[in-house]
Order: structure tokens, then sequence, then C-alpha cells
């Protein structure tokens, strides 16, 4: 998917992506599954500004956006990223280009060896394509969640020897 661009979260493109943060269908795979109000949400862009171990994305597909994708521990060892797709309709090798374009940008910056992710265990999607690329599970862990509810996650983690691995895996897509 070549035509998908990342463009940093910004003031500009917050209402879109906190619309669909606070969407249920992406809350209920969040460990904060509270709603965030607009305040909240300027508040979290501003502190983004100061911390260069994190960064967040919305990936826009020619000029629409479609998901947001986000990384923390930029500069370290290990780095751990998410995302979600905040488009409604089904957009084909669209996950498979998120995995992409994770590990690429995680594995640019020189002290990383692993990229992690921790996925709901009830979230079949991002399961499926873990297993599918080849992403080793290397836990199992349930978390309370900031509504008060109990949620059982599922951490991968792909080291640096694996990455070619999985992005020509994930090009078959």
């Amino acid at each position: 998917m070549s035509e998908l661009k990342l463009v940093p979260f910004c003031f500009e493109n917050s209402s879109i992506v906190l619309s669909w943060r606070n969407s249920d269908r992406i809350r209920k795979n969040m460990l904060d599954n509270s709603m965030i109000d607009i305040k909240q949400h300027q508040n979290f862009l501003n502190s983004l500004e100061s911390d260069s171990s994190r960064s967040y994305f919305v990936v826009m597909l020619k000029k629409t956006p479609v998901a947001a994708i986000y990384f923390t521990g930029l500069g370290s060892k290990e780095v751990t990223w998410g995302c979600y797709i905040g488009s409604e309709r089904t957009i084909p090798g669209l996950s498979a280009a998120l995995v992409v374009i994770a590990t690429n940008y995680s594995f640019s910056w020189s002290n990383t060896d692993v990229l992690r992710s921790e996925v709901a265990a009830h979230n079949a999607n991002p399961k499926k394509m873990n297993d599918f690329l080849g992403i080793p599970e290397v836990g199992r862990f349930t978390r309370l969640t900031s509504s008060g509810s109990y949620v059982d996650f599922i951490e991968y983690k792909l080291s640096n020897n694996l990455k070619e691995n999985v992005i020509t895996k994930a090009y078959t897509i």
C-alpha cells in the first residue's frame, strides 16, 4: 500500500482521532477504555511535543484518514506499538500494511532490538495477523481497565532478526 502516508497527530486532525478513539468499537480493545473529552485530548497532544520517546500518527490513504498508529519507548531497546483502524469500511491489506509500517518505523531507530505489542485477547483480527506473520506470542496477562473490568491481553514480540521474514510475509497478503 504505497499510497499510505503518516501524518503526526496535531490539532488539525485531533477531532477525527478523538472520534475514533471514543467509539465503542475502539474503546473495547483499550486498557484505558474511558471516554476522552477534547480538553484531555489537547493536553495529550501538548505532551507529545516534549516527549521524543513517543510518536503518534494518523495514517492517510491518499487524502483520507483511515487509522491511528503509535509508538512508545522510541530510542530504547524495546519499542511498543499499537494502532486502531478508524475507517468503518474494510480496506484490503491495511492491517498488514500497518504491521510493515510499525516494523520499518520502529527498527529505523538504531537502539531498537525488539518491537512489542499487546492485543486484547478477544480482538480476533490482530491475533490472526500476528499468528499468520509469525510474530511470536510471549505472554498472556489480565489487566484492569479504567472502567473497572478485567480484560485478557496477549503480548507479542518481534526481534530484529525476524523482521525481514515478517515484512516479506506481509507483502503476500
